[in-house]
């Protein structure tokens, strides 16, 4: 048995016509390959790093809020490198052999995923100094204390130190991170054992 429904002209038509428009708008969504979206507030967070201190400030809060989109957008590109502490790093040199942003991101991406949503970091810096080689370079050089409290019970750090060693860059007149030295001043873990460890768990 067919079902007929009126057109606007008052025609009879099959109503499985009428239908056909619905049904392929119902399987638009398996076209596409969803992700979720950013927490609210991520994108808020980002301020243009036109000065050093913006950016090392869009730094700190990305580390604190484990913000990946943002600690991301804090290197510059193919040319960033990261040098481990040598003491940490181990019997693992091939893993920071070419360290460079995706490194970055999938080492974070994989703190954010054991990180609880309502969790922030603490990070501070101190004993900062500033060597300004031209107009569109720096390095920055400091004492960082990290406290993280993530889920893995396996790492057992809740407090990392050490000393980094920043090279910045000016391009289209923003400023992003193109080398990271880290440095360990403690018998404690330091920055190079968190990456260390995220980065294959």
């Amino acid at each position: 048995m067919k079902l007929w429904c009126r057109n606007s002209n008052g025609q009879p038509r099959p109503r499985g016509r009428a239908l056909l428009p619905l049904l392929g708008l119902l399987a638009l969504p398996a076209c596409f390959q969803l992700r979720e979206p950013e927490p609210a507030g991520a994108a808020s967070e980002w301020i243009q790093p036109t000065q050093v201190d913006i950016l090392l400030s869009n730094f700190i809060t990305a580390v604190q809020h484990v913000n990946v989109a943002n600690y991301e957008r804090t290197f510059s590109g193919p040319t960033y490198r990261f040098v481990p502490d040598p003491t940490s790093a181990g019997s693992s040199p091939a893993l920071f052999a070419n360290w460079s942003v995706p490194e970055e991101t999938t080492y974070f991406s994989s703190l954010r995923r054991r990180t609880a949503a309502t969790v922030n970091n603490t990070l501070i810096l101190t004993d900062r100094r500033d060597q300004l080689y031209t107009a569109d370079s720096v390095e920055i050089t400091a004492l960082y204390q990290l406290k993280i409290t993530q889920q893995d019970t396996a790492f057992h750090a809740g407090t990392l130190q050490g000393n980094l060693r920043l090279i910045l860059r000016r391009r289209n007149n923003e400023w992003r991170i193109v080398a990271w030295r880290d440095q360990r001043t403690t018998p404690g873990l330091c920055w190079t054992d968190l990456k260390k460890y995220f980065s294959s768990h």
